[in-house]
């Protein structure tokens, strides 16, 4: 790879670095997701999630447990609001943050090396969009990279110890209880320990690590923390590794395997900005070249042997998800394995070009996108159609709750038993129960989605009962009108309600239509 620099004046100097500076760039940080958070209502997504956390299990069909248990910490602390949601996530944002400076600071040897490493990966974390934008939101994500930087911490400090000495043990046990952290998380995970193992198989002096007890310490703490999302597994069919697995690995009819590798590709740069993704493939390629080349030469704890690794664990990520790419689209979010070390080896290369020009380059550019975003967040300001914005997606569901709340009072539902809610998408039906003033159970009936979570729990096919009344919210086109016939059928009677138009600002979103079923009779038994 070849990184633009000017050959016609001298090297730069590197700026130095002070716990100061560092600290400011945490706490922009921490203050700009803050701000993001109370602008953007909550996506489907995350109110899909705080489902999960009102019915905490050791697994779901999606994911591992992790993020429910985070939105319980935070609902607990801040009670079931958008704020309680996103207490957790943000909580983790902040710890990631300053995971990651340490390991910066570490990494490049402490003293002014350090300082000076510790500021600049403080100011790419506060910059890079996936590791601020993207950690606004109540996602898997942000328990995810926050435990991947932990367990990188701890790999990078184990590989700076003695072998087998305690300090090295205890740094692998750090290890172990990021990378299970990581494991509970989210299934991508996995690549993080086979990243390592691949550096440590290919490596001679990594390939000493195979002798000492730490490794498979660490192995067996993050497997034990692991256990129960598998025993989960077990008991429901393993439906949560067949999903992600078919969902990873599924042939796809869209696109071709070039188009979906160039969307990939084109999804990194985006999620890290231009400028600084090429910076951190550039510091990735050098590490893993000088640690290859001097091989015969390094020791064990040499930093290049650690740099090495650390290369290797960000490869592994892009290189399994390119495999993928080739059969089906990969989201822009599935490889984000590949930034914690890349973001290490950046803040801590003492290349030129890494600290330069180019380095100013990527700050700014970044920055503005930082800036563009947060201000399309508060209020849009880019040529985006409503129904292609993604941000757009959080809005409007409070009026189509208003709208679903005067329903239950219709007086066409009197004399029925209980007045249930459903809609017939998962997004639908959790976005409703969060914003329905008594947060009520409310069904998916997945008539016309795919299958989730809803299809474990107790839903409608379960639960109502011979003369029950039931409000649906279905898409206000003839799918969603066929789909409502359907329910009908399970009633004995039937009325068309409102129809209701999600907003943001001037533009519609999307459409529902309410419809309203009174007296139960022939519910089927579930699909």
């Amino acid at each position: 790879m070849t990184i633009p620099v000017d050959l016609a004046t001298k090297p730069p100097v590197a700026p130095p670095g002070s716990w100061t500076s560092a600290a400011s760039w945490i706490l922009v940080a921490a203050v700009l997701r803050a701000g993001l958070s109370g602008l953007v209502p909550l996506l489907p997504d995350e109110t899909y999630y705080w489902e999960w956390s009102r019915q905490l299990e050791a697994g779901y069909f999606d994911h591992p447990p992790g993020i429910a248990f985070l939105i319980a910490a935070g609902t607990r602390l801040f009670g079931q609001t958008s704020m309680g949601v996103r207490a957790g996530p943000a909580i983790a944002a902040l710890l990631m943050h300053v995971a990651a400076v340490l390991c910066a600071w570490q990494l490049a040897g402490r003293g002014t090396e350090g300082l000076r490493a510790a500021t600049r990966a403080a100011m790419l974390v506060a910059l890079i969009p996936i590791a601020t934008l993207g950690l606004v939101l109540a996602t898997p994500d942000a328990v995810l990279f926050a435990s991947a930087m932990f367990a990188l911490l701890g790999v990078e400090r184990a590989l700076a110890s003695p072998l087998r000495s305690w300090r090295s043990l205890s740094w692998w046990t750090v290890a172990g209880v990021g990378l299970g952290a990581a494991f509970v998380a989210k299934y991508t995970a996995v690549l993080l320990p086979m990243g390592l193992v691949i550096a440590c198989v290919l490596h001679p002096a990594l390939r000493k690590r195979f002798a000492e007890p730490g490794p498979w310490l660490a192995s067996i703490i993050a497997l034990g923390m692991f256990a129960p999302v598998v025993a989960w597994n077990a008991f429901n069919n393993w439906v949560s590794f067949r999903f992600q697995l078919g969902h990873g690995f599924n042939p796809s009819a869209r696109g071709n395997p070039l188009s979906r590798e160039l969307e990939m590709l084109g999804g990194q740069i985006g999620l890290a900005s231009p400028i600084l993704f090429l910076l951190m493939a550039g510091a990735v390629w050098f590490a893993m070249r000088d640690g290859w080349r001097m091989r015969g030469d390094l020791t064990p704890t040499d930093p290049m042997t650690r740099r090495f690794a650390l290369a290797v664990i960000s490869v592994a990520p892009l290189a399994f998800f390119a495999i993928s790419a080739w059969r089906r689209s990969v989201e822009a979010n599935w490889p984000a394995m590949i930034y914690p070390g890349a973001m290490m080896l950046l803040a801590t290369s003492d290349k030129p070009w890494s600290y330069g020009r180019w380095w100013h380059r990527g700050q700014a550019f970044a920055a503005i996108l930082l800036a563009i975003v947060a201000w399309q967040a508060a209020t849009p300001i880019l040529p985006i159609p409503p129904r292609k914005d993604p941000i757009a997606r959080a809005h409007g569901w409070e009026t189509l709750a208003a709208a679903v709340e005067h329903s239950r009072q219709s007086a066409f539902l009197k004399g029925t038993v209980d007045r249930w809610v459903a809609a017939d998408r998962y997004q639908d039906a959790s976005e409703l129960a969060f914003h329905l003033p008594d947060q009520p159970t409310v069904f998916a009936l997945n008539l016309g989605g795919r299958t989730n979570q809803y299809d474990i729990w107790a839903n409608a096919y379960d639960k109502i009962r011979p003369g029950d009344g039931l409000v649906v919210a279905f898409d206000a086109d003839a799918k969603g009108d066929s789909l409502a016939g359907v329910v009908g059928s399970w009633f004995a009677a039937s009325q068309r309600g409102v129809t209701v138009p999600l907003r943001r600002g001037d533009g519609i979103v999307t459409e529902r239509r309410i419809w309203l079923y009174r007296i139960a009779r022939d519910v089927p038994r579930r699909p």
